[in-house]
């Protein structure tokens, strides 16, 4: 139920980004601590560059629990998960993460799922998509359709796949070459780390993964950009706490727009979720909200937290 409006803050949404899922953080996000954020009106060349308004989603040396759904793999891509693996080991050096497999979702700082991308809106050739859900948390799903998530795709090695056309006549065939899978994985999870597609194209992060960009090895400028926002920096003195478990309950998250009418009973709830509340009480979370549109917070007894309007 939304109550009346008490607006404290005001923050700007930001236009939607391809290939992440999240467009707008709170206004609290900035002041989190020790992770790196961009100087005000610095600029980034095509090497690397952040997400626009947001800085590294984890902290410096940061034990990252991920987990893996694997509940809707199918049996032609059930080796992703060792390029997970291998990908996520990949980042470990030149960011000073380490990265934890887990079991539960629910702990996991980076949640990785397989995904109808099309029925998502996506798009028939989207591979993967990954994005931060907050500051602390991020997520990566892959295409469950896509040729590139197949098990023939496995590694990181350049390779080039052959298959004959018999349709076309006899001596006819068809190719594709490309990077190995761990190459989509490792731009995913930069995705979720913070960083924006760059017009490089030696950069992993160039969109396009499928053209001969370094092979599916990481750029200098990769490199450079996985050093300056992470690596560089120096360790948090509050790693730990945000890697344990909640010592607290999870508090709700409601976005409602105002009706016709100033009265406050014609507000509307547009989407609600619940967040992960972790220890000394940080709650982390980004969400989609409109001009004009209220985010307010509650805790477990339904007590008002905060809130503000979106202008």
């Amino acid at each position: 139920m939304f109550r009346c409006p008490r607006p404290r803050f005001a923050v700007t949404v930001l236009a939607a980004i391809t290939a992440t899922m999240l467009t707008a953080a709170p206004p609290s996000a900035a002041a989190e601590g020790d992770r790196w954020m961009p100087a005000p009106g610095q600029a980034f060349n095509d090497g690397w560059k952040p997400l626009d308004g947001l800085g590294a989603t984890y902290r410096p040396c940061q034990e990252v629990r991920w987990h893996f759904d694997r509940g809707s793999e199918g049996p032609d891509r059930n080796t992703m998960i060792n390029d997970i693996r291998s990908g996520l080991a990949t980042l470990e050096p030149h960011t000073g993460l380490k990265f934890v497999e887990i079991d539960n979702a629910d702990s996991a700082d980076l949640n990785f799922r397989w995904g109808d991308l099309v029925a998502e809106g996506w798009g028939s050739n989207v591979a993967g998509i990954g994005g931060p859900d907050g500051y602390g948390e991020g997520s990566v799903a892959f295409s469950n359709s896509v040729d590139w998530t197949l098990n023939k795709w496995e590694g990181r090695d350049w390779r080039r796949l052959e298959w004959p056309r018999p349709d076309l006549g006899p001596g006819w065939y068809s190719w594709k070459e490309g990077p190995g899978r761990e190459a989509l994985v490792v731009h995913e999870v930069m995705h979720a780390m913070g960083f924006d597609h760059v017009k490089d194209f030696t950069s992993i992060m160039y969109p396009q993964g499928a053209i001969p960009n370094n092979r599916g090895n990481l750029s200098s400028g990769d490199i450079a950009g996985l050093n300056t926002m992470y690596l560089n920096n120096p360790c948090s003195s509050e790693v730990s706490s945000d890697n344990s478990e909640e010592s607290v309950p999870p508090a709700g998250l409601e976005i409602s727009k105002p009706g016709d009418s100033a009265d406050c009973e014609e507000y509307t709830t547009v989407s609600e979720k619940k967040i992960r509340v972790k220890k000394r009480g940080r709650a982390a979370f980004m969400v989609k909200v409109a001009q004009d549109q209220f985010v307010a917070v509650w805790d477990n007894d339904d007590e008002l937290l905060v809130q503000w309007t979106v202008s």
